[in-house]
């Protein structure tokens, strides 16, 4: 031990005599004519910036993504491209492309725990009939102006937010000072024959203003059977009234078809047809030596509802459309802001599953041995949609406050079950700044929820029954908030949440 530190006090002894006279070096005289000078280089305007050139803005409520000053510091294509970057938000997907199968996950919640939005408006359900409405593939930042994350369930806003809020801005309609549009083309190509081709046109005459996007992804993938193809659209129309009103139409919609990545073994004795008896096809036989080999027990195939195997339709088709109206308007030092919406959504899922048995319950074939068959989950209890209303005043008064007063009515409905549930709120919340160090954000949010039981049965010989409930729920918010500098903050919060069962 005295060896290393000797050593060590010599080579700091050593590094200080060789960068003392470098350190203290006088500059180089002018009385020295002979002297060899060097020659100074001009490098221009430096500029250090902050995180994506200062496109991030981290507030006491949430943290503000400007989508123009990120794409200065490199474009970007998808909403989750930009996600990927925030602390606290994970983004799993299996290209590096537009991948419709991946998950984003926020604060360790998937996206059926979180809350995605659209200019406040919500476009995920809580229920868990069809997933999610959003194919984050189609999410493309060409029609959205910012980003805001919120953390936690600090919103009073929102219910079903445990991990967070996702509000997705889009641009505004603009006084357009020429009839001619904006037209902008893209295509992407990457390995395993990944394609996403896009088509964005923005123009306007006067008052009007009008957005169009198309794209179209497909891509065979990386696993075998791991393939996809679909497209999305939006269009956007707003019209600027002479009183600064501003009246948006929008609709939004995709379409996805991707396949289930599914066993790719050269040792599994799966028989492929047990029902036929003639068959002698195992599952190994149709093992591809061009795709990776992948065991029943994978990850990669325990990702999905069901572990596939070929053989089988092993795919899922997803579509979804939202339209929605909007008006705002500003008085004096107020804001005020109604908006109607309907999302709608249908998934069709095809698995080729191992069970126990036939499947059947005729206990034909013995009950412990593993056998094959296809599942079909979808049809009209995959047929979700979601209708809704909000009405918001805004005052922005006050310097240090930022006050938000709401009313916020949703229903949701499946189509073999046409009343899922109904929920009325009343909601106010505010951001009080009290010194430049030091902020308070605190809510309440009143919800009043009409929902309808899972069917069930009082006997096996009995009919299915629903029963219909009534919940009132009173859910605060408040956080406190410490900033250090403009790039770091310390926050407690606590916050009461609400979660619909669903359907």
């Amino acid at each position: 031990m005295k060896v290393a530190k000797t050593a060590l006090i010599c080579c700091w002894l050593l590094g200080w005599m060789i960068l003392t006279p470098l350190a203290f070096a006088e500059p180089e005289k002018e009385d020295c004519p002979d002297c060899p000078k060097s020659e100074a280089i001009d490098l221009g305007d430096i500029f250090v910036t902050a995180f994506y050139g200062g496109a991030v803005t981290i507030t006491p409520t949430k943290t503000v993504i400007d989508i123009e000053k990120f794409n200065k510091s490199g474009s970007v294509d998808r909403v989750e491209d930009i996600l990927m970057h925030l602390t606290g938000i994970d983004v799993l997907r299996g290209t590096s492309g537009a991948d419709p199968q991946q998950m984003v996950m926020m604060r360790g919640f998937d996206d059926s725990r979180f809350t995605i939005a659209i200019d406040g408006r919500t476009i995920t359900g809580p229920t868990a009939g069809a997933d999610t409405y959003v194919d984050w593939s189609s999410l493309t930042t060409g029609d959205i102006e910012k980003i805001e994350v919120i953390r936690g369930a600090a919103s009073a806003q929102y219910e079903n937010s445990q991990g967070g809020i996702i509000n997705i801005i889009t641009k505004k309609g603009k006084k357009k000072e020429t009839l001619r549009p904006d037209i902008n083309l893209t295509t992407d190509y990457s390995r395993f024959n990944s394609f996403v081709g896009r088509a964005t046109v923005d123009g306007g005459a006067g008052d009007l203003g009008y957005f169009m996007n198309y794209g179209y992804k497909e891509s065979d993938g990386y696993l075998l059977n791991n393939d996809y193809q679909g497209y999305d659209y939006s269009t956007r129309v707003n019209y600027l009234f002479p009183f600064e009103g501003n009246l948006t139409l929008g609709l939004k919609g995709s379409q996805m078809e991707h396949g289930f990545a599914v066993v790719n073994d050269p040792d599994c004795t799966l028989k492929v047809n047990p029902k036929d008896p003639a068959s002698t096809l195992l599952v190994k036989d149709l093992y591809d030596p061009d795709y990776p080999i992948v065991r029943q027990d994978s990850d990669t195939v325990r990702r999905y509802r069901y572990t596939s195997f070929p053989g089988g339709d092993n795919y899922k088709n997803k579509s979804a459309r939202h339209m929605d109206l909007a008006y705002e308007q500003p008085v004096k030092n107020v804001r005020l802001k109604f908006q109607l919406y309907k999302s709608a959504g249908q998934e069709d899922a095809f698995y080729y599953r191992a069970v126990k048995g036939d499947g059947n319950g005729d206990g034909v074939v013995d009950p412990g041995e593993l056998k094959l068959e296809p599942y079909f989950s979808g049809g009209e209890g995959r047929k979700e949609a979601q209708k809704g209303g909000r009405f918001q005043t805004i005052f922005d008064q006050w310097e240090n406050h930022n006050l938000i007063l709401g009313y916020d009515q949703r229903r949701m409905e499946v189509e073999n079950k046409p009343d899922v549930w109904r929920m009325n709120a009343l909601y106010g919340e505010d951001t009080f700044n009290f010194t430049p160090k030091w902020s308070a954000f605190y809510g309440l949010r009143y919800a009043h929820i009409r929902e309808w039981t899972y069917e069930y049965k009082e006997t096996a010989s009995s009919p299915s029954v629903r029963h219909l409930l009534k919940t009132v729920e009173w859910l605060p918010k408040s956080t406190l908030t410490y900033r250090f500098n403009p790039d770091t903050e310390l926050f407690v919060s606590v916050n009461r949440d609400y979660h619909v069962p669903g359907c």
